[in-house]
């Protein structure tokens, strides 16, 4: 077994032509194997040219052809594969051509011209076929115009044989390697279409985990969406009954009450900032408006102070009273806030001021009372 595994190691390695073109390789490997062939028959023939009458200039032919189908290999396994197959035939049809001018019978020699074809057909592209089929014909004319005129004779029974079973054993192992390039480069084609194939059912399956992925991630967006607009919708909501809120607690903030048909009073808490000052003149018209009275109680107990712009606001808020007929009175005004009002030099000339609530009510009624 180990004996076996060396061998198939050695001869896969002798016929192997370090290529990356699988076409160039393949062809390398054809013509490593007819080389090797070749040279092994030409081996086994130097003990038939020995034994002929005059065997030297056979030898010297066969030890010329053995230098040139070695340097053929030598050419081969160094890359340069359409040179060494031009070469090939070259000594191929040189071999036939050249035998009936050393012996002067021409014999059935030209036969040997289908063992360059069959060779070409093998090793080579169609260019070398061509090339192999045209040096072919013009060395067998050759032949003929060269041996046209000398005596010939026919072919016996041996020759035939001999040359039939030359023919047929090189013919056979040509075809051998051919078909078994064939078988390989089929096999190959096999592999790459099996290969082909399981790419294909990978990628199948691949575009249906990826499709089956696209719709969870759309579904996870829908979702997402649909959740996305209800938190919009629950905000919206929200914001809107926020306004809502602030819109009450706006006018909780300046409530508006009424202590007599005629008589409205209006309690401040707080700063009085512009946003306030203009929502107390809103709704202070609008009620003094809506009731038709004839009083407007401000009580500003619960302010802490009073600035220059809540004094203008209370000023603006008297005259824009006293345009709809109605006077403000202001009550609850605190030693800080009358310190600050004459700090700052206010004149609150359209402004009635009431000690606190009980004595500008009785004033308004009594006052009314003495001028019925």
């Amino acid at each position: 077994m180990v004996v076996t595994a060396m061998h198939s190691w050695s001869w896969s390695n002798l016929i192997t032509v370090p290529l990356s073109d699988p076409e160039l390789r393949r062809r390398g490997q054809n013509l490593m194997v007819i080389g090797l062939v070749l040279i092994l028959l030409t081996l086994l023939s130097i003990p038939l040219v020995l034994i002929q009458p005059d065997p030297i200039p056979q030898l010297i032919s066969s030890l010329i052809g053995l230098a040139l189908l070695i340097a053929i290999m030598v050419l081969t396994r160094s890359g340069r594969v359409d040179q060494a197959t031009i070469g090939l035939i070259i000594v191929l049809v040189g071999s036939f051509a050249l035998i009936p001018f050393g012996t002067g019978q021409i014999g059935l020699v030209p036969v040997f011209a289908v063992v360059a074809v069959v060779t070409a057909a093998v090793v080579g592209r169609v260019s070398h076929v061509v090339l192999s089929v045209l040096a072919s014909v013009a060395g067998s004319i050759g032949q003929w115009l060269a041996l046209a005129g000398q005596a010939q004779d026919s072919p016996g029974p041996g020759e035939v044989v001999v040359v039939g079973v030359l023919l047929t054993v090189a013919c056979g192992v040509i075809a051998g390697i051919g078909t078994r390039s064939v078988q390989h480069a089929i096999a190959l084609a096999t592999a790459a279409q099996a290969r082909a194939e399981e790419l294909a059912r990978r990628l199948g399956e691949t575009n249906q985990a990826l499709e089956l992925r696209v719709i969870e991630r759309t579904a996870a967006l829908q979702a997402a969406l649909a959740e996305s607009e209800q938190r919009q919708r629950a905000l919206s909501a929200a914001l809107s009954e926020n306004e809502r809120q602030r819109r009450e607690i706006q006018a909780l903030s300046v409530p508006i009450l009424a202590v007599h048909d005629d008589m409205l009073i209006m309690p401040l808490i707080g700063v009085l900032d512009s946003q306030r000052l203009a929502l107390a003149q809103q709704r202070a018209l609008e009620s003094l408006e809506q009731s038709r009275a004839r009083s407007l109680l401000v009580d500003i107990t619960g302010v802490p102070y009073l600035d220059q712009e809540g004094a203008n606001g209370l000023i603006a808020l008297a005259r824009s009273a006293r345009l709809l007929g109605a006077r403000l009175i202001l009550i609850g005004v605190s030693p800080e806030v009358a310190q600050t009002i004459v700090g700052l030099g206010i004149s609150l000339t359209d402004i009635k001021i009431a000690r606190d609530l009980r004595a500008a009510v009785q004033e308004r009624l009594f006052g009314q009372s003495r001028q019925s």
